[in-house]
Formats: structure tokens, sequence, C-alpha cells
């Protein structure tokens, strides 16, 4: 009896060390310099940065990875899409396999970008007026529509730039400076 209740301590303070370490891991990864620690980040990290929820923008929200490309509605949801894109994130930079230029550069021409509607949470959590004051009517127009679901229009739809910016251009000088184009 004293083994199987030993046992049972020791298995729990393994089990609770390990839980400790990960969500450790959890709160680490959710760091902007952790995601751009990949060389096929480096792009998106520069163009992060120059773009208006980036690090040089004075008077703006800045934005972690975290915050537009996973979901924000409700922990578990959030926890299992950032263990399973951090599951495919590590075994495509061990491989090799979506690190060029050129796989983003394609990736992006066709227009499939990152910050799904599933995940315009992570706009919502800081954007919650969408129809305000001072902004022009056209904009309270688009909103309105967006609200009561009669587009499938997303927030990026409209405002693509605010994530990294002019990407695409900058993958296609990037390209050209390797000279795949």
């Amino acid at each position: 009896m004293k083994r199987l209740v030993l046992g049972f301590v020791v298995g729990f303070l393994i089990a609770l060390c390990i839980a400790l370490f990960s969500a450790a891991q959890i709160m680490e990864s959710n760091q902007v310099h952790f995601c751009a620690s990949c060389h096929e980040m480096k792009v998106f990290y520069e163009t992060w940065q120059k773009a208006p929820h980036g690090t040089i923008h004075r008077g703006t929200i800045r934005a972690r990875c975290v915050d537009c490309h996973l979901p924000h509605e409700g922990f578990m949801k959030y926890l299992i899409a950032k263990i399973l894109y951090g599951a495919n994130d590590y075994y495509v930079h061990m491989t090799g396999k979506k690190a060029s230029i050129e796989h983003w550069l394609k990736h992006w021409e066709h227009k499939k970008p990152y910050v799904h509607k599933a995940y315009e949470s992570g706009c919502k959590s800081c954007h919650k007026e969408l129809i305000g004051n001072g902004i022009p009517l056209k904009a309270i127009t688009a909103h309105k529509a967006y609200l009561i679901g009669e587009t499938k229009k997303t927030c990026v739809s409209c405002h693509h730039m605010v994530g990294h910016g002019d990407v695409l251009t900058v993958l296609r000088e990037k390209a050209k400076q390797e000279g795949r184009r």
C-alpha cells in the first residue's frame, strides 16, 4: 500500500512539473520574439514591425502574433489551436517545408491570408466599436453590413495592410533579390 501511495505521489509531482513547464512554454511562445526566432518568419516579423500594429507606429495598439493568428473565443479553443498550429510550425521548421520566400510569395499571391474569419475575434477584442463617431459613411455602411451578416468579407478583406503592411510587395522584392523571379 505504501508503494502505491508513494507511486501516486511521485507520479502526481512529475505530472505537475510537466504541466507547469508546459504552461511556462505556452506563455513564452505567446511572445513575438519567439515566433520570429525561426528564419522562415523573419520577413513577417520585419513587415509586422512596420505595419500599423507593429512596433514602429506610435499611438497604436501593438498586436502580438497570437492576437491575430489564434482564436479568442475561449481558453480551450485557443489552447487547441495553439497546440495544433505550434506542432505544424515546428514540423515545417524542422523539415524546411514552406521555408522559402518563393513558397510564401505563391501563398500570398493566391490570397490565402493566415487570418481567417474564425479568428476575427482577435480584431474584435480590441476594436469593439465598428460604427463610431468620425468614421466615413462608406466605412459605417461596410461595418453595418458586416455586423448583420450581409457580407462574407472579413476584417482583413478591407484592412489587409494592418498586420504586415504590403507583405506581397516585400516578398516579391526578396524573391527578386534571391534571383527567383
